[in-house]
């Protein structure tokens, strides 16, 4: 009889780890040879998938390094390339509700390619997102590293607009709506953001400043 308990424990055993197994295999995802569309973004066939616990510069978002200014965006997207260059990444779901693009996380081999891109200098760590995931403080050790030895953006100052976006989210007390009146009767918008139209249609005229030379994320 023992043996006979022994024996079907053993099975019910091996049924559970291939029943776990199976839930790993079938979990949503993508893995292949990615097109990179923004330095958070990847594109495999016709899904598109985005990095979970991070935020890289969108297109048009300006760098400035000294007196130099170049297109951020473009520079992260560049140094997401190079990065991934012709190696195989795998994503995995991590979010139910975000599914157009689907939110991912992405690994070359055993490189976790966020940590890759957060000690390029190429991305912030997304406190909206990351900050209850146990993965955050090795990504916040990753941006320090980054940032201390001047990769990437922190060769001069990220963009103001990533930086909000990156940002631990206020409580609800201290938000305020962004229509309001003053005190003349009059409408206007309160931000972290002020936004100068003039100065920003100026500088979309401007000569693409991209500078290569920060796109080597070993520099």
């Amino acid at each position: 009889m023992k043996k006979l308990l022994f024996i079907v424990s053993v099975m019910f055993g091996v049924l559970f780890i291939q029943a776990h197994q199976n839930r790993a295999i079938a979990a949503p995802g993508a893995a292949g040879f990615p097109q990179v569309i923004e330095g958070d973004k990847l594109r495999f066939g016709n899904m598109i998938v985005e990095l979970f616990g991070i935020r890289a510069p969108r297109t048009g978002m300006i760098c400035r390094a000294g007196s130099i200014e170049f297109q951020c965006g473009d520079a992260a997207t560049q140094a997401l390339r190079r990065i991934i260059e012709n190696y195989a990444v795998k994503c995995q779901q991590v979010s139910e509700t975000q599914l157009f693009p689907m939110l991912t996380e992405c690994t070359m081999g055993r490189s976790d390619l966020n940590r890759l891109l957060l000690r390029a200098g190429w991305a912030l760590v997304d406190m909206a997102s990351c900050d209850s995931n146990p993965t955050c403080a090795t990504y916040l050790r990753d941006q320090a590293f980054a940032k201390e030895n001047r990769k990437g953006m922190w060769m001069g100052t990220p963009p103001h607009e990533l930086v909000a976006l990156a940002a631990k989210p206020k409580s609800r007390d201290t938000n305020v709506a962004s229509d309001e009146t003053n005190s003349d009767g009059e409408n206007y918008v309160t931000g972290p953001i002020a936004i100068n139209l003039a100065a920003e249609m100026k500088k979309a005229n401007e000569p693409d400043r991209t500078l290569l030379s920060f796109l080597d994320p070993t520099s």
